[in-house]
């Protein structure tokens, strides 16, 4: 339980860390590097390495369960040869992720810092456990966040955004009548919160900086825009 108003529930990638280009061309790099090992996977010789643009448009969804799927359809996830395709793909991935440089973006820490006087503040990320908790440690902001929830947490039972499950789980530790905020920069942050079980209490706030969120409650550039003189009027302004 909280006696602070507000409880923010924050996407990670590319709402608070500016990752995405490194996301993508780790992508790249690892399903590149994978389709080059015919010695071991000599059945995808003819399978294409998928674009930058492709890739985007499933910027934000699990690799290992979404994205490597909807990018190479050839891929049988009955396969156990192709599970191990898979397997080795993400772990390239993750190896290139790891080289790459991210940042928040600017302003970010400031605004966590002076929400945090009126708002518990948390993380719903499909982002793995291992790699958000890294960055998490680079960043220095383990100090900023009450509860965490990551795509990969076995409590979550693959059910991650936009099924609601990781706002449930985070909403369960508050009142009933609790004020919550789910700040995403994609529409499956919106639909998670608006099917969470704390849906009538719940807001939303859209970062679009790479697509239009129009069902958030209200949209910006930066989440560094977002104040409390903000988040109070979400409260007091008819829904949309």
């Amino acid at each position: 339980m909280t006696e602070k108003p507000y409880v923010i529930i924050f996407d990670w990638d590319d709402t608070l860390l500016d990752a995405g280009m490194a996301l993508v061309q780790s992508k790249i790099n690892a399903i590149k590097e994978t389709l080059e090992d015919q010695t071991t996977y000599p059945f995808c010789k003819e399978w294409r390495c998928p674009t930058m643009r492709e890739l985007r448009k499933h910027a934000g969804h699990r690799f290992k369960e979404k994205v490597i799927h909807a990018v190479m359809p050839q891929l049988d996830a009955d396969n156990t040869d192709h599970q191990a395709w898979i397997n080795d793909a993400f772990d390239r991935f993750k190896k290139y992720y790891r080289q790459t440089e991210k940042h928040l973006f600017p302003g970010v820490t400031a605004m966590l810092n002076q929400l945090q006087k009126n708002c518990d503040l948390c993380i719903a990320t499909n982002k793995s456990r291992d790699l958000f908790t890294e960055e998490l440690h680079e960043t220095r902001l383990e100090a900023f966040f009450t509860h965490i929830v990551c795509g990969d947490d076995l409590t979550l039972e693959g059910k991650f955004k936009p099924h609601p499950r990781m706002l449930n789980m985070i909403q369960s530790y508050y009142p009933n009548d609790t004020r919550f905020v789910m700040v995403g920069d994609r529409d499956f942050d919106i639909i998670a919160a608006r099917s969470s079980n704390q849906a009538r209490h719940t807001k939303t706030i859209g970062i679009s900086q790479t697509q239009e969120l129009d069902d958030a409650n209200c949209q910006l550039k930066s989440s560094a825009e977002i104040s409390m003189a903000l988040i109070e009027k979400l409260f007091v302004e008819k829904a949309h």
